[in-house]
């Protein structure tokens, strides 16, 4: 699991994997799931710390604008609550 080769974009595979490579890596797929954010880009709730350190993982490649990195971690919270094989079925149905 976890693979984005279906990504024809390099870039937003590349952002997808490193995404997905860092929250695994922080144990976060829980906590995406359980939690409500009403932002990642300007996320200020109790746990800024962690949010800063999975920027820093997850922005590995340093492909990142705010909006790519709130794109981003919005599908990592779908995978978190729809499980890996139904968010890559709607993701690639919106794709179409």
């Amino acid at each position: 699991m976890g693979r984005f080769d279906f990504e024809e974009s390099v870039m937003m595979r590349t952002c997808l994997q490193d995404a997905y490579d860092a929250v695994t890596e922080l144990n976060l797929w829980d906590y995406l799931r359980d939690t409500h954010f009403d932002s990642f880009t300007f996320y200020h709730g109790p746990n800024v710390e962690l949010h800063e350190r999975l920027l820093k993982l997850a922005d590995k490649s340093n492909l990142h604008s705010g909006a790519s990195y709130g794109i981003t971690m919005r599908n990592m919270e779908c995978i978190a609550k729809e499980g890996f094989e139904q968010w890559k079925i709607n993701y690639l149905r919106k794709e179409s």
